[in-house]
C-alpha cells in the first residue's frame, strides 16, 4: 500500500514538462512598410492612387461644369430640350460613378494582390530563417497581447528581405 501511495505521490509531483522550444514575433506590416520592396510597391500604389484621383477630380470638375451651362440655358432652351440634357447629364453621371466605382475596386484588387505577391516571396525567407535560428513558431505582432522585446525578430527580416528581394514592380 505505501509503495502504490509513493508511486502515485512520484507521479503526479514529478510530471514536469521540459520544453525548449524558441517562439518569436514578427511585424508584418513594418515589413511591408519599411523593406525596399515594400515601400517600392506602397510607393507604385500611391502614385497610382493619386493619378486616379486627379483623374476623377478632373471628371468632377467636368460635370459640374456642365451642370452650371446647363442651368443657364434653362430659360433659353425650350423645356423639353432642358430635361432631354438634364436627363443626358445624369446619364454621363451615372456611367462616371460606375466607372468611379469600377477604378476603385481594380485599385484595392491590385493592393491587395501586389502585398499578397511580395508576402509569398517573404514566406520561404521566414521559413529559412525559422530554421537557421531553430525558432518553432513564428506570431505576427498584431495577435500578440504581451511580449518581450528580445523576440521581436522583424529587424533582422527586414535586413534579409532587403538583400535577398531587389525590385518589386506592381503588375
Amino acid at each position: 500500500m505505501k509503495i502504490l501511495l509513493l508511486s502515485i505521490l512520484v507521479f503526479f509531483f514529478t510530471n514536469q514538462a521540459f520544453s525548449e522550444q524558441k517562439i518569436a514575433f514578427i511585424d508584418m506590416d513594418r515589413i511591408i512598410s519599411t523593406s525596399k520592396s515594400g515601400s517600392s510597391i506602397l510607393k507604385q500604389l500611391t502614385d497610382l492612387n493619386n493619378k486616379n484621383l486627379i483623374f476623377l477630380k478632373n471628371e468632377e470638375k467636368k460635370f459640374k461644369e456642365k451642370e452650371t451651362k446647363l442651368i443657364s440655358q434653362k430659360n433659353i432652351i425650350s423645356e423639353t430640350d432642358f430635361k432631354n440634357k438634364v436627363n443626358e447629364l445624369k446619364s454621363e453621371i451615372k456611367n462616371y460613378n460606375q466607372n468611379r466605382n469600377k477604378m476603385l475596386a481594380d485599385f484595392n484588387k491590385l493592393k491587395v494582390g501586389n502585398t499578397n505577391n511580395l508576402l509569398e516571396l517573404i514566406n520561404p525567407i521566414l521559413v529559412k530563417f525559422s530554421n537557421d535560428k531553430e525558432i518553432a513558431i513564428i506570431l505576427q505582432k498584431k495577435d500578440l497581447v504581451v511580449a518581450k522585446t528580445e523576440l521581436d525578430i522583424t529587424d533582422e527580416v527586414i535586413k534579409i528581405v532587403n538583400t535577398e528581394v531587389k525590385q518589386f514592380k506592381i503588375k
